[in-house]
């Protein structure tokens, strides 16, 4: 189970998520929609009375948590402000970074970031991206619009 105790669910893309019970394995179908954007952690008493507790993850796609180090961020909004990165995690859609050197980022700041997906391993990337959230240290980001062999690189390295 992840941290706390909570198990992992994820919303489907019709909003449902399915709550199993860890005890007897029973399992039930919930209407998401009144939790998304407020409680996402949820205490469950299953018909056999015990109770479990579960996080409703919204994301649209699995993240992969990493820990990339080696990359580099390039601030086009500010001037070009360089500064060395650690991803933190990734997905098909965006990636979150930390990084003791950066500039004052903002959101909706465009960047330009460099990495490779194992340390020392395959070809840099080179992906634009817009930063989306920024939680202490964490800046999540979204990648521009693209296509190609990163992409599918990337799906399946995340998904393996």
């Amino acid at each position: 189970m992840p941290e706390s105790g909570y198990s992992k669910t994820y919303v489907r893309p019709n909003n449902r998520a399915v709550l199993i019970c860890p005890y007897c394995g029973q399992w039930r179908r919930i209407l998401a929609d009144p939790f998304r954007g407020k409680k996402h952690k949820l205490k469950v008493k299953c018909f056999c009375k015990e109770t479990f507790k579960v996080f409703l993850e919204f994301r649209k796609e699995v993240r992969k948590e990493k820990f990339l180090r080696g990359g580099s961020c390039i601030d086009h909004s500010q001037k070009g402000s360089r500064c060395d990165i650690v991803i933190i995690d990734i997905s098909v859609t965006g990636l979150a970074f930390s990084s003791l050197d950066a500039p004052t980022l903002r959101i909706d700041d465009e960047l330009g970031v460099e990495f490779s997906l194992d340390f020392g391993k395959g070809p840099n990337i080179k992906r634009d991206v817009i930063v989306k959230n920024i939680r202490h240290k964490r800046v999540g980001c979204e990648f521009e619009l693209s296509g190609g062999a990163f992409d599918s690189q990337l799906e399946y390295y995340v998904r393996s």
